[in-house]
């Protein structure tokens, strides 16, 4: 099997890595030299041009460009032949995605997008304990992390994160904690946010947005969102019928994970993960894993597909609006 990764920033370079591991590998970004440096480091092959790249017939098109390019770069894979798994979000509009949609399934191609949260041993132990707390009734979400130390070698004002125009903001950015709420309670039917910029960052986009959420079943649940914490934290927590159900993760490198159930308001809980210092690489590596998986065996693995990813971009752009309309609710739906 190949996979090719297209761009080669970061990201790309992490899923160059993993990929080179399980398959055949190329990669191919608008800077030449980036390309072969990635190339180099992963032991993968490198193009200079992406349909050279495209005609090397990879099965597997990884879209790791900016935003706005995602869904271009992923229809010349799928139109070449490939399943895609494109960087989250899917897009930062939703213009386009719902003819990207119908050329997917067209083609009989797959399109997954990242969410290595799904593989993190935290939300992966929410979604397979949730049925031992009975019907869900709400859930608290949160991540926050100081954006400035996010990335020690770049200021972080030339960060997509904090430029508008690039599809920044805390919002879009931590759309892992949207499909977390909804890959455990359901289909989002509205949304009400309040976002400010709050800490005095050097950046024209959010770094706080607190969002409440009313998902199909009736749950309900909200998720604070931030760049402004210095020490980064992540976690969920479920309330439902008959239990409770706490994910808390705590630091970074090490990462502290917990996750604990409680039926009793006596008891002092269950301890289904107890990790004093995750592997915070392996989610990635088990992502790309389960893409090779999902060629082989379609709806085996917990991979995040193209359409439930849309509903996701959804959801946090219908929390823009909200957010612009001083938190008037939103039928994220009818953005669809």
């Amino acid at each position: 099997m190949k996979v090719l990764i297209v761009g080669c920033g970061s990201i790309g370079r992490r899923h160059a890595a993993n990929a080179a591991r399980l398959a055949e590998t190329a990669v191919h970004d608008i800077t030449a030299e980036t390309a072969r440096d990635c190339a180099r480091a992963s032991g993968a092959r490198a193009f200079e041009r992406l349909d050279e790249a495209l005609a090397w017939r990879p099965s597997v098109v990884v879209v790791a460009t900016p935003h706005r390019s995602h869904l271009a770069v992923a229809r010349q894979a799928i139109a070449a032949g490939a399943h895609v798994l494109i960087e989250k979000p899917l897009s930062d509009t939703l213009e386009g995605v719902a003819d990207f949609l119908v050329a997917v399934d067209a083609s009989g191609r797959r399109a997954y997008v990242v969410c290595n949260m799904r593989f993190h041993p935290g939300p992966a132990a929410l979604k397979r304990h949730i049925g031992r707390v009975g019907r869900p009734l709400f859930a608290r979400a949160h991540v926050g992390n100081y954006l400035p130390a996010m990335r020690p070698d770049r200021d972080y004002r030339t960060l997509y994160a904090a430029r508008r125009a690039e599809g920044g903001g805390v919002v879009l950015d931590a759309i892992h904690e949207i499909d977390t709420l909804t890959w455990l309670l359901g289909e989002v039917e509205s949304v009400s946010c309040q976002a400010a910029r709050l800490g005095g960052l050097e950046i024209d986009v959010e770094d706080y947005a607190l969002l409440a959420l009313t998902h199909g079943g009736g749950a309900r649940s909200s998720a604070t969102l931030d760049y402004l914490r210095r020490r980064k934290s992540r976690g969920c927590e479920i309330v439902g019928a008959d239990g409770v159900l706490v994910w808390l993760s705590e630091g970074k490198d090490p990462e502290r994970c917990s996750v604990r159930l409680y039926r009793d308001s006596a008891d002092g809980g269950e301890a289904l993960v107890e990790v004093p210092a995750i592997d915070t690489a392996q989610p990635y590596r088990d992502l790309m894993a389960a893409v090779l998986a999902e060629i082989e065996r379609p709806g085996s693995t917990a991979l995040l597909g193209a359409r439930a990813a849309a509903a996701d971009l959804a959801v946090a752009l219908a929390a823009h609006q909200s957010a612009e309309r001083t938190g008037a609710a939103v039928d994220p739906r009818g953005l669809r």
